[in-house]
């Protein structure tokens, strides 16, 4: 996810004054499809993760012993199917077959047949059989977009307006994030495999949430008198909750934005931004963080570096003769 920040960051520097003059150039090219992938994959990637150790967690608090006998390969078999699954979902909506559903509209070159450059499906099929019919032709024009275009280039070469790119799954802001919201009337329909998508995430949110709980519950059940495991014990409560945090911050706006639209209301552009910028980034940068107890290591470290600077300046300094 810092890379794909980085990436916006160097894109919005480079087209900066000029980017509504390559905005569609951008958002139909293969870095912006590139972007998206990255992103995708960093997210679900993310998420299932969480829910694996999570998995892991509860297994552990609930059957302690047999916990114990969980082996390497099992961990690594369930990462490799993790990053297996969410590079699935990130790449599968490139799929050509996909096309008529992930695909929104095409980009096409200057010409008297359409009021615009961006053309929907359906006003793309209908000029495509409008041809047809003109030229007397027997054959049968395809319905997809890449076999119309192909169907146009072979028979009416001279005639119809060359296709510079498609607004694909990946395509619709410029941020290159999916097709999440419809924020214009005349925008496409909501894409299925969105719903698919955060219908999962907002269910793997709630598993997690439920399960830290359950977590917490059976680790706060026994009485304990020692200072040192009450200690532990409001630790696990401080992680616990900031990533019951970041997790609500990230994925409950999102889903609710995304079954908002779905269910017919329109989004502001904005909304897109603000997912890529802001969102998305709480979850795959700031969680790890957390499960790892960066920030405790880093303070430590801090410490003893700090500790060995100043002993080695106070060290020089005593050793100076004074006059």
């Amino acid at each position: 996810m810092g890379l794909v920040l980085f990436t916006i960051a160097v894109k919005s520097l480079q087209y900066k004054g000029e980017y509504c003059r390559v905005d569609k150039l951008w958002r139909t090219s293969l870095g912006c499809t590139v972007l998206g992938v990255v992103t995708v994959l960093s997210s679900q990637a993310s998420v299932f993760t969480l829910v694996v150790i999570t998995s892991f967690r509860l297994f552990a608090v609930l059957k302690p012993l047999e916990s114990k006998q969980l082996r390497l390969r099992t961990v690594v078999a369930c990462l490799i199917g993790v990053w297996s699954l969410a590079l699935f979902i990130a790449v599968f909506p490139l799929s050509i077959f996909l096309a008529n559903s992930m695909v929104s509209r095409v980009w096409i070159s200057a010409n008297p047949y359409f009021p615009s450059d961006t053309v929907a499906l359906k006003p793309y099929q209908e000029f495509s059989q409008r041809i047809t019919a003109l030229g007397n032709s027997s054959t049968i024009a395809p319905n997809d977009w890449y076999g119309i275009e192909l169907y146009l280039q072979q028979n009416f070469p001279n005639s119809t307006p060359q296709v510079k790119g498609y607004f694909g799954y990946y395509s619709e802001s410029g941020v290159c994030i999916p097709r999440l919201y419809q924020t214009s009337s005349v925008d496409a329909e909501p894409n299925p495999m969105t719903f698919a998508v955060m219908t999962i995430n907002f269910l793997a949110l709630v598993y997690i949430i439920m399960a830290y709980v359950a977590i917490y519950k059976r680790s706060t059940a026994n009485t304990v008198t020692s200072t040192s495991s009450q200690a532990k014990t409001q630790e696990l409560h401080r992680k616990i909750t900031l990533l019951i945090a970041t997790d609500m911050t990230c994925w409950f706006p999102l889903c609710f934005m995304s079954f908002l639209s779905m269910g017919g209301v329109i989004l502001p552009p904005v909304a897109y931004a603000l997912s890529a910028i802001v969102f998305l980034p709480i979850n795959s940068s700031l969680n790890p963080i957390i499960y790892t107890n960066f920030f405790p290591f880093l303070w430590e470290w801090w410490i003893k570096t700090w500790s060995m600077v100043k002993a080695k300046l106070d060290l020089k300094t005593g050793a100076q003769p004074t006059d």
